[in-house]
């Protein structure tokens, strides 16, 4: 069996499946942080190269701010949580996608865990936050004018 040398996952669902679990929104997505663990845990021992997490689209910010805030406070404590970990384990982090709009404490920790990681090889995981793809065809188009 082939294994690919990139997956990419668009992490969709949590929310919607915490409420069938007679749970929150929020629940869901806590749980999704264990699913990356999970996924990344998978990916080494497969030898992915590439792993591409599609985490917060540009779409998302039509959510209600509460569930924005959660969202990004889960992604501000794993990067606490796990930095020292994923850099002791040769994991690169690069993050896609304008964060400009996000929290100020939150991209300096998300610029921070790029830099850190820079050097790492063993896996190179690709977070897209606030992506979407109206919004490449338009950086596009401006880059080429």
């Amino acid at each position: 069996m082939n294994i690919p040398r990139h997956v990419a996952i668009i992490m969709d669902g949590n929310g919607r499946w915490g409420l069938l679990k007679a749970k929150s929104r929020n629940y869901g997505h806590k749980e999704g942080i264990n699913t990356v663990k999970n996924i990344i845990e998978g990916s080494i021992e497969k030898k992915i190269k590439y792993l591409t997490l599609y985490t917060f689209s540009t779409e998302n910010w039509k959510r209600p701010k509460f569930e924005i805030n959660f969202l990004f406070n889960l992604l501000s404590n794993f990067i606490d949580e796990e930095l020292d970990n994923l850099n002791k384990r040769k994991i690169k982090i690069r993050i896609l996608g304008n964060i400009n709009k996000f929290p100020k404490k939150l991209k300096n920790k998300l610029n921070l865990a790029q830099k850190i990681t820079s050097k790492n090889s063993l896996i190179h995981i690709n977070v897209a936050l606030n992506y979407g793809s109206r919004q490449e065809i338009k950086h596009a188009i401006k880059k080429k004018n």
